[in-house]
C-alpha cells in the first residue's frame, strides 16, 4: 500500500498536526507561524514548489533548531532549490546572530567596499585600509573582522573574484538562491564564516549551523514523515555492555546478584630455600666478617699460613 503522505500537497503537509507539533517543539510555541513562513517562501520560489515535503522539512527544521528565520529578507537563512530539492542555507546575518548569542564576542561584521573606497589591505600584519566616505561605485571585494571581549581581533579581505571562484567551487547551489539573487549577501557571509572557522570560538549553535551549511540537507528516500524528538530509548547496563540480561546457565547467583564461581586454584609445589646453600654475597651468621669503615674491604681476621709464618719471624 503505497503511503500517502507523498501525495500531500505543500499546504496539507505543513499544516497537518504532526509537522506543526516538530515545529513547536522546537520554535518554542511557534511551529505554525513556522510552518506558515514555510509556505510563504515556496509561493515566492516556483523552483522549490517542485522539491519534495520531506526535503522542504529537512530544510526547514535546521533553520528551526537554529531558532533562525527562513523569510529572504531577513536574511538569517534560506531554502534553497538543489537538484529539484530544498536544501538549508545560511545567511551572514544569521551566523553573525548566533556569535552574539554566545556572549563571546564584543564586536562582530562584514561589508562590501568599493574600489573608490579600497586603498590597501596586508593580510600579514592583518592592516586594512578604507575610505568609507568614498561613493559606492564597482565593487572590489568584502572584508570580515571579529574582536572578542578579552581583546583579541582578526580581519580579512577577499576581493570579488576570490569569492566568486570560491561559491562557484565549494557552494552546490551556486547557480540558484541567494547566490544568484542576492550575491554580496553571500559573499560576505564567505569570508566571515572563514575567519570564524578558523580563529574564533564556536559555539554549539555556531558549530551546528557551520556544519549544516557545508552539507546538502538530508533527503530521504523512505516515504515517511521521521519524528525528529523520537524519545530516548531507556537503557541497561546489560545492554550498553553487550552482557546477557538473564543469567547464564552455571553462574552462581546470590539475592538476585551475580558471583563469580569460586575455584580452587591449582596446588603448586611450595618453593623452600635450603638452609644449607649460602648465597655468594651472603654469609652465615656466626661467621659475618668485619668490614673497613672507609674502603668497606673484608678484613681478614686470621692471616693465612704462608703470612703466620712470615709473622713469627719478625719482632713487634
Amino acid at each position: 500500500m503505497t503511503n500517502q503522505v507523498t501525495q500531500y500537497t505543500h499546504k496539507q503537509y505543513f499544516n497537518a498536526p504532526t509537522i506543526q507539533k516538530a515545529f513547536d517543539d522546537v520554535w518554542k510555541g511557534a511551529g505554525t507561524q513556522f510552518a506558515v513562513s514555510i509556505l510563504s517562501v515556496l509561493q515566492g520560489s516556483p523552483k522549490l514548489k517542485s522539491a519534495s515535503n520531506e526535503s522542504i522539512y529537512a530544510a526547514a527544521m535546521k533553520a528551526a533548531v537554529l531558532n533562525l528565520p527562513i523569510e529572504p529578507s531577513l536574511g538569517r537563512a534560506f531554502l534553497v532549490p538543489f537538484k529539484g530539492q530544498a536544501q538549508f542555507q545560511l545567511g551572514y546575518k544569521g551566523l553573525i546572530e548566533l556569535a552574539q548569542r554566545s556572549g563571546k564576542y564584543k564586536s562582530i561584521n562584514a561589508v562590501t567596499i568599493y574600489k573608490a573606497q579600497f586603498k590597501s589591505y596586508d593580510p600579514f600584519f592583518e592592516t586594512l585600509e578604507v575610505d568609507f566616505s568614498q561613493p559606492k561605485d564597482e565593487v572590489a571585494g568584502y572584508a570580515a573582522s571579529f574582536e572578542l571581549l578579552n581583546g583579541f581581533k582578526k580581519i580579512a579581505y577577499w576581493t570579488k573574484d576570490e569569492t566568486y571562484e570560491h561559491g562557484k567551487r565549494f557552494s552546490m547551489s551556486f547557480n540558484n538562491g541567494p547566490w544568484k539573487t542576492d550575491f554580496d549577501a553571500m559573499a560576505k557571509k564567505t569570508v566571515l564564516k572563514n575567519i570564524l572557522s578558523i580563529y574564533g570560538p564556536l559555539s554549539i549553535e555556531m558549530q551546528e549551523a557551520i556544519a549544516a551549511d557545508n552539507e546538502d540537507s538530508t533527503i530521504s528516500n523512505k516515504n515517511e514523515i521521521k519524528d525528529v524528538t523520537q524519545e530516548p530509548v531507556a537503557e541497561t547496563l546489560d545492554s550498553i555492555l553487550g552482557a546477557p540480561s538473564t543469567p547464564a546457565e552455571g553462574d552462581n547467583v546470590v539475592e538476585g546478584e551475580f558471583t563469580e564461581e569460586t575455584k580452587t586454584p591449582p596446588k603448586t609445589a611450595k618453593k623452600t630455600a635450603n638452609p644449607d646453600k649460602v648465597a655468594p654475597n651472603e654469609y652465615p651468621a656466626d661467621e659475618i666478617p668485619d668490614f673497613d669503615q672507609e674502603t668497606g674491604e673484608v678484613i681478614n681476621q686470621e692471616p693465612e699460613t704462608g703470612q703466620m709464618d712470615m709473622l713469627e719471624g719478625e719482632d713487634f
